[in-house]
């Protein structure tokens, strides 16, 4: 009885111990938690950092300079931790965009994330969607030119939009001439 009593009060302490936070200081501020997070999941191997965005995609935030398998991984458990990479790269830009898309979630993170976007990602967004080129301030001719070709009627979203543009869209479809600027 005395063995199954002190066996019990160990796992007690233990589950104390486990969801108390002893492991950690408990008057660090916030911005010191993050230091702290990131410094952990930064010295993890690749294997580990893949390990751990696979499970919470949102820890990618906490791995400075992931590894592109790192980042993919990360995008495959969701596409809204293109939202906490860091200076993605095209491939991964693109592979986020055709996730996104493919998922038919048009979300928040495309729009508010698509105007830094690099140009191919951008004409990978608007083969899917053309209605996305409204979220890009200034976009490139190209941009404009994939995005009137499949529909014209995007013009009239599209600001300062190119004499090529404009010409592509009333080709394709007369009536847009008066949504001309």
């Amino acid at each position: 009885m005395a063995s199954l009593i002190k066996n019990f009060t160990l796992s007690i302490i233990t589950l104390v111990v486990l969801f108390s936070g002893c492991t950690q200081p408990k008057n660090l501020s916030y911005a010191q938690q993050i230091k702290e997070r990131t410094k952990y999941y930064s010295s993890l191997s690749e294997e580990e950092q893949i390990k751990a965005v696979s499970q919470y995609w949102w820890k990618i935030q906490f791995i400075k300079a992931p590894s592109y398998k790192v980042q993919k991984a990360a995008l495959e458990t969701s596409p809204r931790a293109i939202e906490e990479i860091e200076n993605p790269t095209k491939e991964i830009q693109i592979l986020a965009v055709n996730k996104i898309m493919k998922d038919g979630s048009f979300n928040i993170a495309l729009t508010k994330l698509i105007e830094s976007f690099d140009e191919e990602a951008q004409i990978v967004a608007v083969r899917h969607n053309p209605q996305i080129i409204q979220f890009i301030t200034y976009p490139s001719e190209r941009v404009q030119l994939e995005a009137v070709k499949i529909n014209p009627f995007v013009i009239k979203n599209i600001i300062n939009a190119s004499p090529k543009a404009k010409e592509e869209a009333v080709k394709r479809n007369p009536r847009v001439a008066k949504f001309l600027r």
